[in-house]
């Protein structure tokens, strides 16, 4: 017997919705049912992923970036209560794909994603680092070692903060001169066989390093410093990247907070950014906030915020796959995720370039 649905939904004074659901045959009608439907938790938004090189990770255009909520010794003190709450705000957006390293905050970061991903794990991309380790709880006590004896204990340990059996994006950190290529290479290539990672990436390596890294194992991503006063990757790497099929995942899109257009001449920084800084040094934070000056026009026309601007043009660059974006709190993370939405015409690109310095990098 054939049967036909006709759905009837109405929206009520609070949201909820209710929809009488009839199923009728062609003489007579077999049922109603009132099905009552309450209204979601968290606000909706329209999150974009993206495949990962040839991967078969698919990340949100915007990933949580956790270097600020590890805390000391590069930056001041997160509760660890709002930067799971600012984990959690962001997997109820759509965003999937959260990325971190042992020496945020030496250790803290990844154990404050374990806690946040406890019976959320699935379907979440965890992408940690390897090959920083530390002597002491200043930056200063922190040195890059990409020996396999090292990296084997750094890679137990992220898996016991993590509380994970796998990583799924697992990056060289920093290039180490005194280990070569090969053995660290060929060591994650142990890893990935054991099971224990899925894929590799590197971060702040040059192409020939990345080369040189491929012929031991396969490199999906490449992790590098990119936003609007800082475009150093469009000579070299990011072309190379877009021939090869790599993914690229830029950190710090918003300057470490520069580009949200919330600092003056007046402002001090207490964290690593007054200590070593490169786009915070007095000679350059006064050219870098003229430019943030410039850009401020652009994103008032379009009804945005600078930060949203300013990640927007990021994710518009050939080749990139996720902003890696840094929150501290639930409204930080709202404010970031609206940058998925928002597409840049090309009369706006043309008005960002115009307001950029002739030159690639501002340090």
């Amino acid at each position: 017997m054939t049967v036909w649905p006709v759905i009837l939904n109405e929206v009520k004074d609070d949201g909820s919705i209710f929809i009488w659901l009839h199923l009728f045959p062609f003489t007579f009608h077999l049922s109603s049912f009132i099905f009552h439907l309450s209204p979601s938790p968290f606000p909706l938004s329209h999150m974009l992923y993206r495949a990962l090189g040839h991967t078969d990770l698919k990340p949100s255009v915007i990933s949580f970036g956790t270097w600020g909520i590890g805390g000391p010794p590069f930056w001041t003190p997160v509760k660890d209560d709002d930067a799971i709450r600012a984990i959690h705000a962001a997997l109820d957006l759509g965003v999937n794909c959260i990325d971190t390293a042992p020496v945020y905050g030496l250790g803290h970061a990844e154990s404050i994603v374990g806690k946040a991903l406890e019976g959320r794990r699935d379907g979440v991309i965890v992408a940690t680092k390897v090959g920083q380790n530390w002597r002491g709880i200043r930056t200063k006590d922190i040195y890059n070692d990409l020996s396999p004896a090292s990296m084997r204990r750094e890679l137990e340990a992220s898996l016991m903060r993590l509380d994970t059996d796998v990583i799924d994006l697992y990056q060289v950190h920093w290039p180490d001169p005194k280990t070569p290529i090969a053995e660290t290479f060929s060591t994650l290539a142990e890893f990935q066989k054991e099971g224990k990672i899925r894929h590799i990436g590197v971060s702040n390596y040059t192409t020939a390093m990345i080369d040189e890294a491929a012929r031991y194992t396969t490199i999906v991503s490449l992790q590098p410093r990119y936003n609007l006063l800082d475009r150093f990757i469009e000579k070299e790497l990011q072309p190379y990247c877009v021939e090869r099929g790599l993914g690229i995942l830029p950190y710090s899109p918003l300057a470490s907070g520069l580009l949200t257009g919330k600092y003056t001449m007046n402002s001090r920084f207490s964290d690593w950014r007054g200590a070593f800084g490169d786009q915070y040094r007095a000679e350059t934070f006064e050219k870098n906030l003229a430019v943030v000056d410039r850009l401020r026009p652009i994103a008032a026309d379009l009804d945005i915020s600078l930060g949203a601007l300013s990640i927007a043009w990021v994710l518009a660059r050939p080749g990139v796959t996720s902003a890696l974006v840094g929150a501290n709190s639930e409204e930080q993370v709202r404010e970031n995720v609206k940058a998925a939405e928002v597409r840049l015409d090309e009369e706006t690109i043309r008005r960002i370039e115009e307001a950029l310095p002739s030159e690639r990098v501002i340090i």
